[in-house]
């Protein structure tokens, strides 16, 4: 009966388990939901801080987006009141994906993939990276920091040739992106929400042919 018993308690634990880690490899999956991101024990909340994605927009091969704060201190007061790095979750099977970036119209370093996959953590995800950014929140409060990210198209193994592959474009669906702090402290994760643009107008219709003479 122990035996049993002991037996059914590590079933239903295991259950469990199962279960939690569906819903986050779910959220993963889609950028959305329930997911546990930015993978680090970090502070996250930026309620009331002032911090704002605009202009977010993708045209081609190129995302854009512009981050604005109307706080020069938006940071937790423990942290670098600083942007060093902004990482975007994406899709593991985009993980050598060629990718450029700008901010400001002046090339950033390449941008990097994580090197060693999140698949551990949560199934299918992969960390999407603008590194060594330099910018201040005092900077990015007296003015906007814009950044364009361009996705190559040349095909190959484990490469997003489009955002609609790298990124979960779907209408009204959450993308994470999280801005860091210099010293990894702060990793403030405003709600972003992408809306595609109108479809194009249908041509119009053709005349009908000049009656006979």
């Amino acid at each position: 009966q122990r035996l049993r018993t002991a037996m059914e308690r590590q079933g239903a634990l295991l259950a469990l388990l199962l279960a939690a880690f569906a819903v986050s490899a779910f959220a993963a999956r889609t950028n959305g939901g329930p997911s546990t991101f930015p993978y680090c024990n970090c502070w996250d909340n930026i309620t009331g801080s002032g911090i704002v994605v605009d202009s977010f927009a993708i045209s081609g091969q190129t995302l854009n987006f512009t981050i604005r704060s109307t706080n020069p201190r938006p940071l937790h007061p423990t942290c670098s009141q600083d942007l060093h790095k902004i990482e975007i979750n994406t899709f593991d099977y985009c993980r050598w994906s060629k990718v450029s970036a700008t901010l400001n119209g002046k090339p950033l370093k390449t941008p990097i993939f994580d090197s060693q996959g999140k698949s551990v953590w949560v199934p299918g995800v992969q960390i999407f990276k603008l590194y060594d950014l330099a910018l201040s929140w005092a900077d990015i409060s007296a003015v906007p920091a814009s950044f364009s990210i361009t996705v190559g198209t040349a095909p190959g193994q484990r490469r997003c040739t489009s955002f609609s592959q790298l990124l979960n474009t779907t209408a009204l669906a959450p993308i994470d992106m999280a801005f860091f702090s210099s010293d990894v402290k702060c990793c403030p994760h405003p709600p972003v929400t992408f809306y595609p643009p109108p479809p194009p107008p249908p041509p119009p219709p053709v005349p009908p042919p000049p009656p006979p003479p």
